[in-house]
């Protein structure tokens, strides 16, 4: 799109900036933190993004100065701090996107905030990028003019797909909650969660303060909201005993959005309602069921 030719070291700017809030994986291993609560928090936060582009900044900078390259485009470190900042807040903007969430102001305030719009491998953003990358390397490699102008084509058809993305799932929602309203429910939090493929229906997640339930959004057929509801069962005693015995359970209470407990084969387990599967029937075997369940965030409580 043309950034890279705004100052020496641009692309690699854009490059590292776009991953550089993911460093916080190798947190647990330098810092007292859980990964699970830390990840998507503090250096993802609106107050760490300019902290990570003005150290990218910095850091392209002493290498401009210890590799000296009179034919390179001319480094210029306010140009390259602004790419750098456009990059690295790219980064909680895509994430905010899906339904996983960022604590958007950690660690003043670990409320996680989520655009609920985006499956988290998205097919329509791969197709987008690619075909404006491939149409201008095609363009630039013939000597064609404008050659760049692909690349600003499908960055504005990726905008828009992300904006009426945002608009269907903030209209799933609102229906959601006003018809749990009419069913005397009063919904404390209502996620429309996009499928992998079917970008344009949404599953239905909701929660009452004591209640949850699901549904299922096409705009096509427009909102089913399932009869049945279960409890939350956030006052069983073995969670109140197992976040005081165990800083895991308490991390996790802390990231999760939509926490509940489920009892499987007479034992408590933490999860989140966003990731849980229902058990498997009866007659699966126990060792097959368990196994399932422990790639669904199932946390043991006992």
């Amino acid at each position: 799109m043309g950034l890279k030719r705004q100052s020496r070291f641009a692309m690699a700017a854009c490059l590292l900036g776009a991953n550089a809030p993911d460093i916080d994986v190798f947190g647990p291993l330098v810092l007292p933190v859980d990964q699970i609560m830390f990840h998507r928090g503090p250096v993802h936060s609106v107050f760490a993004v300019p902290i990570l582009a003005a150290a990218l900044t910095g850091l392209l900078w002493l290498l401009d100065r210890l590799w000296r390259n009179p034919k390179a485009l001319l480094f210029r470190p306010g140009a390259l701090f602004l790419i750098s900042l456009a990059a690295v807040a790219s980064h909680p903007f895509l994430d905010w996107l899906t339904t996983y969430a960022i604590a958007l102001f950690a660690p003043v305030s670990w409320h996680w905030y989520s655009g609920d719009a985006i499956f988290i491998v998205d097919w329509v953003y791969w197709l987008l990028m690619i075909g404006g990358i491939v149409w201008s390397a095609w363009r630039w490699r013939r000597n064609l003019p404008h050659p760049g102008r692909a690349a600003q084509i499908a960055g504005i058809l990726l905008a828009a797909y992300i904006a009426f993305n945002l608009a269907e799932s903030a209209f799933a929602e609102h229906s959601a909650a006003n018809a749990l309203r009419r069913q005397g429910i009063e919904p404390a939090l209502v996620v429309a969660s996009p499928p992998p493929f079917a970008f344009w229906e949404r599953a239905i997640l909701w929660r009452s303060a004591d209640r949850w339930g699901s549904g299922w959004y096409d705009p096509g057929s427009g909102l089913s909201l399932d009869p049945a509801s279960q409890p939350t069962n956030l006052a069983d005693p073995t969670l109140a005993r197992a976040e005081a015995a165990n800083p895991h359970i308490h991390a996790f209470l802390v990231w999760s959005r939509m926490p509940i407990v489920v009892r499987l084969d007479g034992h408590a387990y933490l999860t989140d309602q966003r990731f849980y599967r229902p058990p498997l029937p009866g007659f699966v075997s126990r060792k097959l069921r368990f196994s399932l369940g422990k790639h669904n965030f199932m946390v043991p409580l006992d």
